[in-house]
């Protein structure tokens, strides 16, 4: 565990819970917004819940429905064009992450210069632009409160990221029953992406005693809940705790990093087009199992927290069997 001086963020605000929705006109007034623009989607209109964002701002949204699972990143200079066609003075990002990074990187290319490729890397934005609403409909990336935006390079066929306290929203309004709905399939991988977020926080060189507690937390609800949110999809109680270990895993990891399951899901994504939370569902198992002999102490703590009975066991074999937890996860939501 880091034992030096350790930086933890407490933006954004986030409302939580069945119902959060109700507090968006709250926050677009908090915000100033007089001309508002919704990123989201073509499903998420088909779905119906652009419809209840629309009845819930309680102002007139400026629609962009253009995004595109694993965008490039021309994408949000199209957004860009939008934002200022409209005079758009607040940004609401709905959806996955695709989505929400797509209104994030948008919003901050309204006050800096130059293009999306200019930044790549970390802390390279110089101004915060257009404030944002982050809006997830998937319990998985945690992008409404994360401080990164990641994007496909074509050029490069590869996905690249941009790290920046600029980039973070204003507010993230986290309702579980905007997820209800949410296909299987998509439960599934956006579910064990925010397992991902969580094990690799755990075990980050840079894990403090804060990190590594939203960490756990997250792991344990991702555990008691997300068979049960693949299962039946219905479930408000399934979808809140899925819900809420996504947020205690985003808070882990904004002060950490990713490690080498995203490493290696991006390149995945960026020449293959794989989508981002099956590609961490991939590699995550055969990650954990090539670091175990470097993370056994956390491993065993994972073994545990998803339920695992670790009594009696030597350190190695408890932390073989948090690989094994993992494992078993993952193919009993049919991930490939």
């Amino acid at each position: 565990m880091a034992e030096q001086v350790s930086k933890f963020s407490c933006a954004p605000i986030v409302h939580h819970g069945p119902g959060a929705l109700g507090e968006l006109a709250g926050e677009i007034a908090k915000l100033g917004g007089q001309r508002v623009a919704l990123v989201t989607d073509p499903g998420l209109i088909r779905a119906g819940l652009v419809d209840r964002v629309r009845q819930a701002a309680g102002v007139d949204l400026h629609l962009f429905s253009e995004v595109e699972p694993e965008p490039p990143y021309e994408l949000v200079h199209r957004c860009v064009d939008f934002l200022r066609a409209h005079e758009c003075d607040l940004v609401i990002g709905l959806g996955g992450g695709s989505a929400i990074d797509v209104a994030k990187m948008a919003a901050v290319m309204m006050a800096n210069p130059g293009r999306v490729p200019d930044y790549w890397g970390v802390g390279l934005v110089r101004r915060r632009g257009l404030p944002v609403i982050g809006i997830p409909t998937t319990a998985g990336t945690s992008a409404e409160i994360s401080a990164a935006a990641v994007f496909v390079d074509p050029e490069a066929q590869s996905k690249k990221g941009i790290r920046s306290d600029f980039i973070l929203c204003q507010t993230a309004i986290m309702d579980p029953t905007l997820t209800i709905g949410l296909p299987r399939d998509l439960t599934a991988y956006t579910g064990m992406d925010a397992l991902t977020h969580a094990i690799e926080a755990y075990t980050s060189p840079r894990a403090t005693l804060v990190t590594a507690g939203n960490a756990e937390q997250s792991v344990a609800l991702i555990g008691a809940h997300l068979r049960q949110a693949y299962a039946n999809g219905e479930s408000l109680a399934a979808r809140s705790g899925m819900m809420a270990g996504c947020l205690f895993a985003g808070l882990a990891l904004n002060e950490v990093n990713v490690g080498a399951v995203h490493g290696l899901s991006q390149t995945l994504g960026g020449r293959f087009h794989v989508g981002h939370g099956l590609a961490n569902a991939l590699f995550l198992p055969y990650v954990m199992a090539f670091n175990r002999i470097a993370c056994r102490e956390q491993y065993a703590r994972v073994a545990m927290l998803l339920g695992e009975k670790i009594e009696g066991l030597s350190l190695d074999e408890a932390s073989r069997r948090g690989v094994e937890a993992v494992r078993r996860l993952s193919l009993d939501l049919g991930v490939p």
